[in-house]
C-alpha cells in the first residue's frame, strides 16, 4: 500500500481538479439518497390519504435532485478521470526519460517486451486503480454510512441485520487478497513474455522466414500464450470468488430484508414505505460495494504493477555526470587512449586490454582486427556508452570530467547496425542535427553520402517513408543514410563503425572520397573489416583476437611489416583481383 501512496502523491499535483471532483461525490450521493426519501414520504402520504395539494411540487423537487445527481456524476467522472489520464501521461514520460538515460548495460540485460509491458499495461493498471478506483471508493465511503445512518434512524434492528453480510464480505475479501496478488504478478509477467516474444519475432521476421521457422516460432508463441492463459484463468478464478463474495452478500442482504422486513410489514409493524426505503437504499449501497469489490480485485494487480514500475524508476544510470563535470563547449577533437581496458562483466574476459593510442585533432584513426577483437567496444568507449578502466581523454580532459551532453554533443556516431526510424527519409537525416536544417543542406548531406541517385529514384523522393528500422532500404543505403545523419550535426569527432561493409568497392571509394572532404577539420575514428576503408588513415590501430594492441602505424608501415594487417591486406587484394574489382585505391592523405 505504501507504494500506491507514493504514486497517489502524483495525483496531488492536480489539486484543483481533484478537489472539485471529490466534492462532486457527496453531492451526487446526497441527491440520490434525497430522491429515495422524497419517494418514501410520498408513499407515506398516499397511504395516509393526504391528498391536499398537487404532487407537481414533489415531482419538481425529485426532478431537480435527479438532474443534480446526473450533473455531479458527470463532473466527478470528468474531473477525477482526467487527473488519472494526466497521471498516466506524466508517468509514461518519466519512464521513457528514465529508459533513455539508462546505459547500454541495462538495455543489454533487459527484454524489450518486459520494458514495453511496464510502460503500457502496468501504468494502465495504476491509472485504473488510482483514478476510477478512487472515484468508486469515495462513492462507497459516502453512500454506505449515509444510507445506513438513514436506515438506522428508521429501524435500527433491521439495519443491524443488514450489516452482518457486509462484515462477512469484508472478511472474505481480506482472505482472498494475498492469492489475488500472487496471481496478478504472474499474469503481468506472462504478458511481458508475450510482448517480448512477439516483438522479437516481428523484428526478426526476415530471419524467421529465411530459415523457414514460422511453425517453430508459432509453437513457441502458443506455449507462451498458453502459460498466460493458465495464469489468467487462475486470476479469473480468484477474482470470481471475490465477485461471488460481493454478490452473495448482496443477495443475502435482500433475503434478510425480505424475510425480517416482509414479516414486519405483514404484521403492520413496518410501514410499506419504509420497506421500500430499505430495498431502494440497499440497492444504492451495494452497487458501490460491488464496484468496491472490483477495485479490491484490481488492488493486487495495481500492487504488482507498482512494484514493477518502481523497480524500473529505481534503476540508476551506471554512467552519470560527475558533480563537478565540465561543459566543454569548444572541443578540438584530440583523442588519447591511455592504458584502456574493458570487460562486459566481472565474470567475462576482457574485451579490450591495455590500449594506448593517440589521435591528434583533425586526424584519422583506423581500427582494425579480427572479428571479436573489440573494435566496436573501443568506439563505444569514446562516448562513454560504457565505463572503461584506464583513461580516455578528449582534448586533454578525462571524458569522466566532461558532461555527457557536451561529450556526446561533440560526436557523430554511425553504428554498425544502421538503425533508421520509421519516418520520411529526410527526417532520418535531420534527426542527427542540433538545429533545423534547410532543404539545401539535406540535399548536400545526401550527396556526401553518395545517395543522390537512389533518393531521386524513390517514389516520393526525400519524403519517402523508409519503414520500421529502414526495412525498405538496402543494407548499403541504410549505412550511407546513417553517415549523412552523423554529418548533419557537424561533429568534431566522427565515429564510423564498419559503415561501408554493405557497399561495393566502387561505391566505397566514391563514398570515402566524399568523407575525406567532409572530414577536413574533424577527427575521424573508423573501424572496419575491409582494410581499404582505413588505408588512408593517419594512424591505424591493429587489435588482436583478445583485444590487445598488435601494431600501430600507417598503411605503408603495416603492409611492410610481418603481421595480421599485411597478410589480411594481401588476401583481400587477391579476392578483389579475382572478382575483377579495382584494388586498394589511392594512397593520398586525409581521413578514411
Amino acid at each position: 500500500m505504501k507504494l500506491l501512496l507514493t504514486f497517489f502523491q502524483r495525483f496531488l499535483r492536480h489539486r484543483r481538479n481533484l478537489i472539485l471532483g471529490v466534492l462532486c461525490v457527496p453531492l451526487a450521493q446526497g441527491a440520490d439518497v434525497g430522491i429515495s426519501l422524497l419517494i418514501k414520504d410520498s408513499l407515506r402520504a398516499a397511504r395516509e390519504g393526504e391528498t391536499e395539494g398537487a404532487p407537481w411540487g414533489v415531482l419538481a423537487i425529485i426532478g431537480a435532485l435527479a438532474l443534480g445527481h446526473c450533473v455531479m456524476k458527470f463532473f466527478q467522472r470528468w474531473l477525477i478521470v482526467v487527473v488519472s489520464r494526466r497521471f498516466e501521461v506524466e508517468l509514461k514520460q518519466q519512464l521513457f526519460d528514465k529508459l533513455t538515460s539508462l546505459t547500454f548495460a541495462f538495455h543489454n540485460r533487459s527484454r524489450s517486451g518486459d520494458v514495453v509491458s511496464r510502460v503500457t499495461s502496468d501504468v494502465e493498471n495504476l491509472r485504473m486503480f488510482l483514478g476510477p478506483g478512487l472515484m468508486y471508493t469515495l462513492g462507497a465511503i459516502v453512500i454506505v454510512p449515509l444510507a445506513l445512518g438513514v436506515l438506522f434512524v428508521h429501524h435500527g434492528w433491521l439495519t443491524l441485520t443488514m450489516i452482518l453480510p457486509m462484515i462477512a464480505m469484508g472478511g472474505i475479501m481480506r482472505a482472498l487478497t494475498p492469492g489475488l496478488h500472487k496471481r496478478s504478478t504472474a499474469v503481468q509477467e506472462s504478458l511481458a513474455d508475450i510482448s517480448h516474444r512477439a516483438q522479437e519475432n516481428f523484428g526478426g521476421i526476415r530471419v524467421v522466414k529465411g530459415y523457414n521457422r514460422e511453425d517453430q516460432q508459432a509453437g513457441r508463441f502458443a506455449r507462451t500464450s498458453e502459460e498466460n492463459r493458465d495464469n489468467q484463468i487462475a486470476l479469473g478464478r480468484a477474482r470470481g470468488w471475490t465477485h461471488a463474495a460481493v454478490n452473495g452478500s448482496f443477495d443475502l442482504t435482500f433475503v434478510v430484508i425480505l424475510i425480517v422486513g416482509g414479516l414486519a410489514a405483514v404484521k403492520s409493524t413496518l410501514p410499506l414505505e419504509d420497506l421500500f426505503l430499505f430495498i431502494d437504499l440497499t440497492i444504492k449501497v451495494f452497487w458501490p460495494l460491488i464496484a468496491l469489490g472490483w477495485i479490491l480485485g484490481m488492488y493486487p494487480r495495481a500492487i504488482a504493477s507498482a512494484e514493477r514500475v518502481t523497480e524500473l524508476l529505481a534503476e540508476q544510470p551506471e554512467i552519470q555526470d560527475a558533480p563537478d563535470a565540465i561543459e566543454w563547449s569548444e572541443p578540438r577533437g584530440e583523442l588519447q587512449f591511455d592504458d584502456v581496458s574493458f570487460a562486459y562483466g566481472e565474470t567475462h574476459p576482457k574485451a579490450l586490454q591495455n590500449i594506448s593510442v593517440t589521435a591528434p585533432a583533425g586526424s584519422t584513426l583506423g581500427v582494425v582486427g579480427p572479428t571479436g577483437s573489440g573494435k566496436t567496444t573501443l568506439l563505444n568507449l569514446i562516448g562513454r556508452m560504457f565505463e572503461p578502466e584506464g583513461t580516455l581523454r578528449l582534448d586533454g580532459h578525462d571524458v569522466r570530467e566532461l558532461t555527457l551532453s557536451s561529450l556526446r554533443g561533440a560526436l557523430g556516431y554511425v553504428p554498425q547496425d544502421s538503425f533508421l526510424f520509421s519516418l520520411p527519409y529526410h527526417e532520418n537525416i535531420r534527426f542527427g542535427a542540433d538545429r533545423e536544417l534547410s532543404e539545401a543542406e539535406v540535399v548536400a548531406l545526401i550527396e556526401r553520402a553518395s545517395m543522390t541517385d537512389e533518393v531521386a529514384d524513390f517514389p516520393h523522393g526525400m519524403n519517402q517513408l523508409v519503414g520500421e528500422r529502414g526495412v525498405s532500404l538496402s543494407g548499403g543505403q541504410r549505412q550511407r543514410t546513417c553517415i549523412a545523419r552523423a554529418l548533419a550535426r557537424d561533429p568534431k569527432v566522427l565515429i564510423l563503425d564498419d559503415c561501408v561493409s554493405a557497399v561495393d568497392t566502387e561505391t566505397e571509394q566514391k563514398l570515402l572520397g566524399s568523407l575525406r572532404a567532409a572530414g577536413e577539420g574533424r577527427t575521424v575514428v573508423v573501424a572496419a573489416h575491409r582494410l581499404s576503408t582505413v588505408m588512408n588513415a593517419d594512424t591505424i590501430l591493429v587489435l588482436t583476437e583478445d583485444g590487445r594492441v598488435e601494431a600501430i602505424g600507417t598503411h605503408d608501415e603495416l603492409v611492410a611489416s610481418d603481421g595480421w594487417y599485411a597478410s589480411t591486406w594481401e588476401q583481400q587484394q587477391r579476392r578483389e583481383s579475382l572478382r575483377g574489382e579495382s584494388p586498394g585505391g589511392t594512397s593520398s592523405g586525409g581521413p578514411a
